[in-house]
C-alpha cells in the first residue's frame, strides 16, 4: 500500500476583488488548523488543535481486538465502543497499530472517538462489497472524532445517514466511496482519499454545514467531490488530482440537484473530466480562486442560475474553458436554466494546442449573465468568446491577449509549489 500523504494548503489565490471575502460564519474558514499535524504525547492526542486525554480512553486490544487475524473483528470493536458509550469516564477507543479485518460493519456511537496510531499504521479493512465498512445513522455524535487510521474497502467505505457533529481528520479513505446523507455539522479536515471508485470519492446528498478542507483526493475513478443538494457548505484548500486524465462527465467538484449557498474556493483540481460543474437548479453558490488544470472536457461548466464564478485560473481545458448554457430536457435528465450568473475576473490560458472543435475561452449560450474582466490567452489558438447576443448578457472588459501575463502564470505555479512543499512536511 502506498504511504498516504496528507496535504494541507493555505489560501491559494488572493480574493481581494471579491465582495465576499469571508466564508459563512456557520461553516468556518477551513484554515484554522490546516497546518497543524496530529501529535501524541503520554497524556493526550492533539488533532487539528483539539486535545483528547488518554486518561479517558480504552485500548480496543483489551476487548479482544486482534491485529493480523483472519477472523471478524467487529464483535470485539463493538464491545469497546459500547463500553465507551456507556461509561461516564471514557470517551475514546484507541486502536493500536496493526491491520484489523472486519466481515461486518463497524457502527459508531454518539460521543465516542475512534483514534489510531496513524493512517497506514492502524488499518481497518473489509473485503465485503455488499455493505459499508463504517456506518452510523440518526445520531448526534456530539463532536466526536475519527482520526489517525486507514479505512479500506473496495467499493463501500463509509455511510453516514442523518448524522451530525462528527469530524474526520488524518484518515485515509482507501478504495470505496465515502457517503453522507441528510447530515450536518460534518468536518472532513486533513484526510486522504486514495483510488476511490464510483462517481465521486465524497458522495454527499442533502447535507448542510459540511466543511471539506485541506484534503487530498488521489486517482478517483470518475470524480472527487459531489455536493448533491448541499446547503451552506464550505469546500476549500483541497488538492484534487489523478495520475492520468479522467474522461468522465463528472468533475473534480460537482454541485447538482439544488445545491445552494455553498462556497468553493482555493482548491487545486487536475486531470479530471470537468473541473467544476454546477447543474440541475443549483443556485447562489460562490466559486472563486480555484485552479483547474488539464481537463478532458470543460474547465468550468454551469447549467444553473445566479452563481458567482470569480478569480479562477483555468489551464489546458480540453473543450470550453468556461461554458454557461441551459440544460434542456433533450440533453439532460434534470433540466434547468443558466441565467443571472456572474463570470468575473477569471484567467484562461494553455500550455499546448488542443484538437477539440470547442476550443474556446468564454462560451455563454444562455441569458442575462454578466461576463466581465476575464482574460483569455490566444497563444495556443484558443478562441476568445462566443457570448449569445440579444439575450441580455453583459460582455464587459474581457481581454484576449497574445500570452498569459507573467503574473498569472506565476500565480498558479506558486500554488503548485506550495502544495508540493506542504506534502513534504
Amino acid at each position: 500500500m502506498r504511504t498516504p500523504i496528507v496535504i494541507f494548503i493555505a489560501s491559494l489565490i488572493s480574493c481581494a476583488f471579491s465582495p465576499c471575502g469571508v466564508a459563512p460564519a456557520d461553516v468556518g474558514t477551513g484554515g484554522e488548523s490546516g497546518r497543524k499535524s496530529a501529535t501524541s504525547t503520554v497524556d493526550q492526542w492533539t488533532i487539528k488543535g483539539r486535545k483528547f486525554s488518554r486518561s479517558r480512553s480504552i485500548n480496543a486490544i483489551e476487548f479482544g481486538l486482534t491485529a493480523g487475524s483472519t477472523f471478524d473483528q467487529s464483535p470485539a470493536l463493538a464491545k469497546a465502543i459500547q463500553h465507551a458509550s456507556e461509561s461516564s469516564e471514557v470517551d475514546t477507543v484507541y486502536i493500536p497499530e496493526g491491520v484489523y479485518f472486519f466481515a461486518n460493519p463497524i457502527r459508531l456511537r454518539s460521543g465516542v472517538n475512534l483514534i489510531g496510531d496513524a493512517a497506514g499504521k492502524t488499518v481497518l479493512e473489509s473485503k465485503d462489497n455488499s455493505d459499508y465498512l463504517l456506518k452510523a445513522k440518526h445520531m448526534d455524535c456530539r463532536k466526536a472524532i475519527v482520526a489517525n487510521l486507514t479505512l479500506r474497502n473496495p467499493d463501500r467505505t463509509l455511510l453516514m445517514l442523518d448524522v451530525s457533529n462528527l469530524q474526520f481528520s488524518h484518515v485515509e479513505f482507501s478504495g470505496g466511496i465515502v457517503r453522507f446523507e441528510q447530515s450536518s455539522g460534518i468536518l472532513l479536515d486533513g484526510n486522504v482519499f486514495n483510488e476511490n471508485r464510483g462517481k465521486s470519492a465524497y458522495a454527499g446528498s442533502a447535507c448542510e454545514n459540511v466543511r471539506i478542507v485541506n484534503n487530498a483526493f488521489n486517482s478517483i475513478e470518475h470524480g472527487s467531490i459531489n455536493l448533491s443538494g448541499h446547503r451552506k457548505c464550505y469546500v476549500a484548500s483541497n488538492y484534487i488530482t489523478s495520475s492520468s486524465p479522467i474522461d468522465s462527465g463528472y468533475a473534480g467538484i460537482r454541485l447538482p440537484n439544488g445545491a445552494k449557498n455553498n462556497t468553493v474556493e482555493n482548491n487545486f483540481i487536475e486531470n479530471h473530466g470537468r473541473g467544476i460543474f454546477i447543474l440541475s437548479s443549483s443556485e447562489n453558490n460562490i466559486v472563486r480562486n480555484n485552479v483547474v488544470k488539464h481537463t478532458t472536457r470543460e474547465g468550468v461548466f454551469i447549467q444553473s442560475s445566479n452563481n458567482l464564478l470569480e478569480g479562477n485560473t483555468i489551464i489546458d481545458a480540453g473543450c470550453e474553458a468556461i461554458y454557461v448554457v441551459d440544460a434542456s430536457g433533450k440533453s439532460s435528465p434534470t433540466p434547468s436554466i443558466a441565467a443571472g450568473n456572474r463570470i468575473l475576473r477569471n484567467v484562461i490560458h494553455d500550455t499546448r494546442k488542443h484538437d477539440a472543435s470547442s476550443f474556446i475561452g468564454l462560451q455563454i449560450g444562455s441569458r442575462n449573465n454578466i461576463v466581465k474582466g476575464n482574460k483569455v490567452s490566444m497563444e495556443h489558438g484558443r478562441k476568445f468568446k462566443a457570448i449569445k447576443t440579444n439575450a441580455g448578457n453583459q460582455d464587459l472588459g474581457n481581454v484576449y491577449s497574445r500570452k498569459a501575463e507573467r503574473g498569472d502564470v506565476e500565480k498558479w505555479t506558486r500554488t503548485r509549489d506550495q502544495i508540493r512543499k506542504s506534502a513534504s512536511k
